[in-house]
Parts: structure tokens; C-alpha cells; sequence
């Protein structure tokens, strides 16, 4: 009873001295006492060989490193069926890991040390340890229009990163996500004489995905002032048919013109960061984004073809146009954050983000407005109830919820008004050992109105990540 007792109140004390000295992250080297480093020593395979040695560190480094490359052989499938997904290179997938999604995608200004930022590279700086995360979701979406209903559920996965300290003011991370994803079909008839007799159907179709490779740096500016960097490749296919059939001549084919665009740049986004130490490990913290890339390299290859009405089968085709260079314009994103963190325990924070989507291409053809400037805000926290507790488990275990509100820049019945996103978010991150957690986020919610737009989309998300955190790379000091 008593050596349990005393074991308890031994993990107590290191734990303090953890979020003293690699929580804060507030030293510029990293420095355990004797007492904490004997401890980790014995007990805790973050800063010792005992329980994760070399060999495993080498397994872990290159299953991290195959995983990858594996990621970056596969084509980034949409999630869904996604009726808006016509603008640009495709509906664009949340660039927010599981942990930010729970608090309604905020993580501009927020960083714990243990998580790897992927929304504010300046934020990587914060990151001591050597951090890899993978995940994945799920979404049962259901659609409906005035004519029709429809459910449907699918996954994919949702990123795989590997975040390391080079040194304690520069940390750099790799990763693999998807970026964007184009499915949509739909169909619209136009009638040629007045009696009705004589009618055309007009199809759009699309479908591809483009997939994001990122490297990205955070550097620590004197104690709190934090810059970043983000480079972005970029790569993936998109086609998109337009096709026409005559229903007056009792036609069994359809006539489609076939444009192959294959994708294949550079992009990049600046980030910075602050944050303001007030009194009893309280801190304010802010943070902005911008997007520097507003064009990528792109080529698209022309196509006239004779197909069945499956659309499976070709009758015939001919190249109307060879392979040939253009540019691809980009929505231009620029976000803020604000936050309030009690170190360990808490955080409160909202996000403010606008995306410049005026130069964009409207791929459906309904209408030649120029696309608006959409806008997001995000408001989420998370509680811990005692991050040093020993014999409660749940008191370890994070808390996070989060809200929404979007106006997105669909508009698919051609009426000036924007479909709005507003999604609940709410989520858990399950310790295990090491800082090291397992988060499960799920959302809910509701993108454009039947009435206003012409569509509207109801949807349930899961997604499921798995941080893992160790301490590579560092000699300890010993004070």
C-alpha cells in the first residue's frame, strides 16, 4: 500500500515537472532535473531506450516513411457524391486533423506542443517532440432536391503526417492529405419546338481528385513570436464531360466533348504567431494564415467521342485539341485566430477565415457570375480535467466541442443565394502512453437550404486519429 502510494505520488510530481519543462515548452534547451530524469529512466520511455529502443525507433521511422510514399501512389477518392463539387479543381477537403475538427475547426492561433499543427505552420515550432499522426473519416450524407432524395456513406482517409524537431527554435513536418475532390452528374433538358415534341438533355459529369504533399517549417522568434512556412505540391486528374442527346430521333448514343485535366505544382502558404504570458499559466494567444499561391501549372487534353447511352462503351472518338498548358486558378485563403489557454487545462478560442474564389472557374455552366468571397467563423475549447491525475483515467482525457457557420461559394440554383454550412462538432482524445492519444471527432450538419438553394445536403462525419509522441534525436541535461 505503502510503495503504491508512494508511486502515485512520485508520477504526480514528474508529471508537473513534464508540463513544467516540455508542456510549456518555454526553455530553449531541453532540460530535465535529476529527479525527473531518473524517473524517466525507469518509467517513462519518452527520453529513455528501455521501453522503445533504437531498433524500434528505425521500425517506426521507416514504416512512417512507406506509409507515405504508398499515400502519395494513391489518387485522393472523394468522400461522396458531391453535387457541388463543379467549382475549380473540386470541393476542398478540411485541412484540420481530428483534434481540430472536434472544436469546429479552430487552430490558428492554438497549439498544445503535443498535437502537429497542420492549419498555421508557424505553430510547428511549439512541437518538441517528434510527432506522427494518421487518420481517417467516415460520412453518411444524405442529399435532396425537388425532385429526389438520396443517402449515401463512404470514408477515406484523412491525413498522414510526421512532424520533427530539428532544433528548439525550427521544427519541420511532412505530410500527405487530400486536397480536393470533383463527383457530380447532372442532368437538364431543353425542349426544341413548342409542342414539346423535340427535346435535348444536356450532362455534366466530373470526376478526379487532386492530392496535397506538404512540407512545412515553424521557426520560434525570441521567446513567444513564432513564423512558418508551408510548401504544398500539389498533383492529381480531373475529367469533365459535357454531353448531349437528341430525344426526337429515338438516338441510342450520346454525344460528349471531353476535357482531361491533369494538375502538377507548387503552392504555399505564411504563417505567424504570438502569444502573451498573463499570470497562473495563462496565456493569450494569436495567429494569421494567407495563401501566397493564386495559380498552378496545369494541362488539359480535348476529347470529342460518340458513347452508348451507359456512357461505358465508346462508339467512336476523335482529339480535338493535344495536351496543352494553362493555368489553374486558386482560392486564395487568409485566416485569424484568437485564444485563451490555461496550460494543461483548458483553452476557449474562435477563427475567422475568407476565401477569394472571384477568379475561379464555374465548371457546370449555369451561370458567368464571378464566384464571391466566402467566409467562415469557428468557435470551439477544450477542458483536461487534471492532466497530472494518476488514478483516474478519464481526469487525464480532453474534452473538446466546437460550431461552425460557413457561407459557401455555391450557388446551384443560379439565384444569388449562397448555400451556408453550420456544423456541431464534438470529440474526445484518449490518452495513451507517452503524451501520445487516440481522438475520435464526430460533426454534424447542414449545408444549404432546399427552399433558397435548390439543393440541400445533411450530413454525419467521424473522424478517427492516432497521435503518436516520443522524444528523439536530444541529448537530456542533467541540472
Amino acid at each position: 500500500m505503502r510503495q503504491s502510494y508512494a508511486y502515485s505520488i512520485l508520477n504526480s510530481n514528474i508529471a508537473k515537472y513534464l508540463i513544467e519543462y516540455e508542456i510549456k515548452l518555454r526553455p530553449l534547451q531541453t532540460k530535465l532535473t535529476e529527479r525527473a530524469y531518473k524517473y524517466c529512466m525507469i518509467y517513462n520511455p519518452l527520453t529513455s531506450n528501455c521501453l522503445l529502443n533504437k531498433m524500434h525507433r528505425a521500425v517506426f521511422i521507416l514504416v512512417s516513411f512507406c506509409l507515405l510514399f504508398l499515400c502519395s501512389n494513391l489518387n485522393a477518392q472523394s468522400i461522396l457524391n458531391s453535387p457541388l463539387s463543379y467549382i475549380g479543381m473540386g470541393e476542398l477537403y478540411p485541412a484540420e486533423p481530428a483534434t481540430n475538427l472536434m472544436m469546429g475547426g479552430i487552430g490558428v492561433s492554438n497549439s498544445n506542443g503535443i498535437y502537429a499543427n497542420s492549419i498555421n505552420p508557424a505553430l510547428l515550432a511549439r512541437n518538441h517532440y517528434t510527432v506522427f499522426e494518421v487518420g481517417v473519416n467516415t460520412e453518411l450524407k444524405t442529399l435532396q432536391d425537388y425532385r429526389q432524395k438520396q443517402q449515401v456513406f463512404g470514408g477515406n482517409y484523412e491525413s498522414l503526417q510526421l512532424t520533427l524537431p530539428i532544433s528548439n527554435r525550427w521544427t519541420a513536418s511532412i505530410g500527405i492529405r487530400p486536397h480536393s475532390a470533383v463527383d457530380y452528374t447532372t442532368k437538364s433538358y431543353r425542349r426544341l419546338n413548342l409542342l414539346g415534341v423535340d427535346s435535348l438533355i444536356y450532362g455534366y459529369e466530373g470526376k478526379g481528385s487532386v492530392t496535397k504533399l506538404s512540407f512545412a517549417n515553424g521557426f520560434r522568434i525570441g521567446k513567444e513570436f513564432y513564423l512558418g512556412l508551408e510548401a504544398n505540391y500539389l498533383f492529381g486528374t480531373v475529367n469533365r464531360n459535357v454531353s448531349t442527346q437528341n430525344m426526337s430521333d429515338g438516338q441510342f448514343y450520346k454525344i460528349q466533348l471531353e476535357n482531361l485535366n491533369s494538375y502538377s505544382d507548387f503552392s504555399f502558404k505564411a504563417g505567424l504567431a504570438y502569444r502573451k504570458s498573463l499570470k497562473n499559466d495563462l496565456f493569450v494567444n494569436v495567429g494569421a494564415t494567407m495563401d501566397l499561391t493564386s495559380k498552378m501549372s496545369a494541362t488539359q487534353l480535348n476529347r470529342f467521342a460518340i458513347m452508348d447511352l451507359s456512357g461505358m462503351n465508346m462508339i467512336n472518338a476523335d482529339t480535338l485539341r493535344n495536351t496543352y498548358d494553362f493555368s489553374q486558378n486558386l482560392p486564395v485563403t487568409t485566416r485569424f485566430g484568437l485564444s485563451l489557454e490555461k496550460i494543461a487545462a483548458w483553452m476557449v478560442g474562435i477563427d475567422y477565415s475568407q476565401t477569394d474564389w472571384s477568379k475561379v472557374d464555374n465548371n457546370l455552366g449555369r451561370s458567368t457570375k464571378q464566384l464571391p468571397v466566402s467566409t467562415k467563423w469557428s468557435i470551439g475549447g477544450e477542458f483536461t480535467p487534471d492532466f497530472t491525475s494518476v488514478s483516474n483515467y478519464f481526469k487525464r482525457t480532453t474534452y473538446r466541442v466546437g460550431f461552425s457557420y460557413a457561407k459557401t461559394p455555391y450557388d446551384f440554383s443560379s439565384n444569388g443565394n449562397y448555400a451556408i454550412d453550420k456544423n456541431l462538432s464534438f470529440g474526445i482524445a484518449f490518452p495513451l502512453r507517452n503524451l501520445s492519444y487516440f481522438n475520435v471527432a464526430y460533426q454534424v450538419g447542414k449545408r444549404g437550404v432546399l427552399a433558397d438553394n435548390g439543393m440541400e445536403e445533411q450530413y454525419h462525419r467521424i473522424t478517427i486519429g492516432l497521435t503518436l509522441s516520443d522524444l528523439w534525436f536530444q541529448k537530456q541535461k542533467i541540472n
